[in-house]
């Protein structure tokens, strides 16, 4: 019978030791240890896992390379959150950007008519956040309403309603104006409404 090897779980002070002293075996088990949750953030961003592979391998060698910058009194998993969104945003901004602008919002938003009403009905609904929670398939419908989303809408949702990003942040991290982070947040999440009310609609 071949024996399962389970990971090593290791505590703040051995990750920060040990990734600064270059310990190999630390090293390998910071990386199986963080390697899924820190896929799981910036998968968030990419929509491609293989995209999100290529990043996280960057993530994780500049998180060993920056780790002398970490102040040991706070929480690593924040510090290590960030260093990946940012490198994934910078890596959109570089590879994904101008691929994504192709698809308008417009497009995928209700019509509104001459007099400013919508074209077609606009389902009501409410979503239960613990619903969300429990319900796999409706959080699956959320995921892919937010992955469908271009870019330039997408990313700033997921800073600001999943990450938590205060909207001055996320202007500065993606170069933005406030007004101009406000309205694609705004718009996103008209869109994703969309996706849900039907979603609901249809059960």
């Amino acid at each position: 019978m071949v024996a399962i090897m389970k990971v090593r779980e290791l505590d703040q002070r051995q990750i920060v030791e040990g990734l600064k002293a270059l310990d190999t075996d630390i090293i390998d088990d910071f990386v199986d240890q963080y390697s899924r949750p820190l896929f799981g953030v910036i998968l968030n961003y990419t929509k491609n896992p293989s995209d999100a592979e290529e990043i996280l391998q960057d993530t994780l060698l500049k998180i060993i390379k920056k780790i002398e910058t970490f102040r040991e009194e706070s929480d690593i998993w924040p510090w290590m959150r960030r260093i990946a969104i940012n490198n994934g945003i910078m890596w959109l901004r570089k590879h994904r950007a101008k691929q994504d602008r192709t698809t308008q919002l417009e497009d995928l938003l209700p019509k509104f008519s001459r007099d400013g009403e919508f074209d077609s009905p606009v389902y009501g609904w409410s979503v239960d956040p613990e619903e969300v929670y429990l319900n796999s398939e409706l959080a699956g419908e959320l995921y892919e309403a937010v992955q469908s989303l271009p870019y330039e809408y997408r990313v700033p949702l997921v800073l600001k309603d999943i990450e938590g990003y205060a909207i001055k942040q996320i202007s500065s991290l993606l170069g933005l104006k406030e007004p101009t982070t406000k309205t694609r947040i705004h718009r996103a999440r008209l869109f994703v409404r969309e996706r849900l009310a039907q979603y609901f609609e249809g059960r």
